[in-house]
């Protein structure tokens, strides 16, 4: 399947179940919201006055990169960016240390910010780039670059999951 990716500065792409969005609360977003600023670019760093972004970067993305590697969320980081790309079904890919377990089979992708938006204020409807009906389970994820990202159906052969 093809889409049309695109994230905006301090943006990326987000693939989990679709019923895993209720998991996210107000500090999981506010954790992810500072993953997607490495740089200390936004007013976040006002919240933070007297200590560097990297400590604080380090200390308060724990949260989001607990929730991810758990195998609940993927998350890719990309800035400014707008092209096709595809996502493809296989029964075959190389080793990932990426796993997402799906227990509804309703993968969902859509871009970083739009997820805190519309996560923050309910009343906004979500625009996502799919939503795709699977089988229930794990699966391996796989990517060259945006371009191309492969999933299989398998369990978890390593469980040391990096999903960030």
């Amino acid at each position: 399947m093809k889409f049309m990716l695109t994230c905006e500065e301090m943006d990326g792409l987000v693939l989990t179940d679709k019923n895993s969005l209720t998991e996210l609360d107000s500090n999981l977003l506010y954790s992810m919201d500072i993953f997607l600023d490495p740089s200390g670019k936004s007013e976040l760093v006002y919240d933070f006055p007297d200590e560097t972004w990297d400590a604080v970067r380090m200390r308060e993305t724990q949260p989001v990169k607990e929730f991810c590697n758990s195998g609940k969320m993927i998350i890719w980081s990309f800035q400014n960016t707008e092209k096709e790309c595809e996502i493809i079904s296989s029964n075959k890919i190389p080793a990932s240390p990426k796993w997402l377990y799906l227990p509804s089979g309703s993968l969902l992708a859509v871009s970083a910010s739009e997820l805190i938006q519309c996560l923050s204020y309910p009343e906004l409807e979500m625009e996502t780039f799919f939503e795709l009906e699977t089988e229930a389970g794990w699966y391996a994820f796989w990517n060259e670059g945006t371009d191309k990202i492969m999933f299989c159906k398998k369990e978890p052969q390593n469980m040391i999951i990096q999903n960030i």
